[in-house]
Order: C-alpha cells, then structure tokens, then sequence
C-alpha cells in the first residue's frame, strides 16, 4: 500500500475522527462518547456544517459517505431519512462506526474500503457524500471519478477539502507555524501541514494533507454537469497571536473569504 495511505491508517487509528480533549475521561466507544463527539462537531468547531450542509436533502433516497468516520454525519444523514451506505479504509473507524449506529439503534451499510476503488456498482447513489477527507490521499482524482461513476445520473456530490487561500493555511500553518516557530524547517512541508491533523507530529505520524483552490477544485470536476461552491469554517482562533484582535461578530462576514474549507455541489 502506498506510504501516504498507510500514514492515513495510522493517524486515524490513533487518533479516530472526532476525538480530542474533549472525549477525555469518557468511556471509549460509549453512547456517551459518540454524543460528545457529534455534540462538539456540530455546536462547537464546525457550526456552520448545519448551515451549509442539509442532512434533510436525501431523505428517501440512497446517500453513500466516503470516509465515514466514527460515523457522525453519516448518522445525521440516516436520522434525516436517507438509506445511508459509508465506507472507510480505517478498520477502527469502520469498527466505531458500526457500534455508533448500534448504539442509536439505526441500520447502515458499512464497508471497508479504499475510496479509489469503490464497492458499489455504477449508477448507484442519488448523493454521495464526503467531508474532509479526500485531500488525504494521493488519489483524490480517482476517488472523484469513482464518485462520479457511483452516482446515478442527475445525482449529486457534496464534499468538502482544505482550502489553500484560508487564513489557517496561510497565516496561522505556515507563517506562523513554519517560518516563526520553524517548524517548515524542521519537517518540511508536508510534516508541517500533517500537523493540522490531531495527535499528528509531522515525524513518527504524518499523514497526507493537501490544500486546494477552486480553480483546481473545477477542473477536477470538469465531468460534472453543474458545480457550486461555497466557502466555510472560520474562527478568529485559527489567525495565530492577533486573531484576538478580531471582533467575534465579524467572523461571519470574513468567512467567505478566510474559510478553511472548500465545499463542492456537484451534479452528475
């Protein structure tokens, strides 16, 4: 397997999605830690995922996740009517994921899986669905064409990518991060940018993270039909030092603009 991809299993092994110190002092893979988790995703680090993103719009109708996770959205997606598919190349995702589901008392199907290569058939799903995820593996072109070919004709996609000309990227990564605190010169780039990751240290775990910009984001949709984009996920937080300075009642305004991620509606 490639190096990247075995760096990816590692981090989120360690590390699963969503669990930081706030899952602290919880019990591992509890109902409890589940709800804290989705708690924190929704009302705290990423409120306007709620906002952008409708887990109302597949209801009825069959919706796969690339990357599931522990399994937080693609609950949402189920608890809002979708006949919900997920998969994931992490096992311990894969595994929390399951018991996340069992725990709510909602059916799913899970596989493990590599989003370059998906197990489902062509013309498959009316949504698919994936947020921060592809731009951890060295095969995000693939895994859009394969996205593509799953989804049904008039179907659509909806993900999610970092975005290089976000104030995170720019000013707090790799101004402050990598020339002021020199961690660019001591990790290079990409250990650097593998720091963004929770739990990762850009040495001993260092998984993939690239950035993108629309005008790449188009024309690796180039086959779609229709595509819009929207801008989100920005916090006076993420401006290192003098991001205090910044009235909260502006983040809002400055989001479009300053926002981490890239969100794509693409339709098949």
């Amino acid at each position: 397997m490639n190096i990247a991809k075995l760096e990816a299993q590692k981090q989120w092994s360690i590390h699963p999605c969503g669990m930081g110190k706030h899952t602290d002092g919880i019990e591992y893979g509890s109902l409890e830690f589940f709800d804290v988790i989705s708690h924190y995703r929704y009302e705290v680090t990423d409120q306007w995922m709620k906002r952008i993103i409708d887990f109302g719009i597949s209801k009825g109708k069959r919706l796969l996740e690339i990357g599931h996770g522990t399994g937080t959205d693609l609950l949402s997606f189920c608890e809002g009517g979708a006949e919900v598919y997920g998969i994931d190349f992490t096992e311990e995702h894969h595994r929390l994921a399951k018991c996340n589901f069992a725990l709510h008392n909602k059916t799913g199907v899970l596989k493990l899986c590599d989003a370059a290569d998906i197990d489902f058939p062509s013309n498959y799903f009316d949504y698919v669905y994936s947020h921060g995820v592809l731009h951890h593996t060295p095969d995000t072109v693939r895994c859009i064409s394969e996205a593509f070919r799953v989804l049904k004709p008039g179907g659509q996609f909806i993900f999610s990518l970092y975005r290089t000309y976000s104030a995170f990227h720019i000013f707090s990564m790799v101004f402050v991060n990598g020339f002021i605190r020199g961690k660019l010169f001591r990790l290079g780039y990409r250990g650097l940018m593998s720091t963004a990751e929770y739990g990762a240290d850009g040495i001993s775990i260092k998984p993939l993270v690239k950035t993108f910009t629309k005008r790449e984001l188009q024309y690796l949709l180039s086959d779609f039909s229709r595509v819009e984009f929207k801008v989100a996920h920005f916090k006076r937080e993420q401006i290192l030092v003098i991001g205090r300075l910044i009235p909260r009642c502006l983040e809002p305004i400055l989001e479009p603009c300053l926002g981490w991620y890239l969100i794509a509606f693409a339709i098949k």
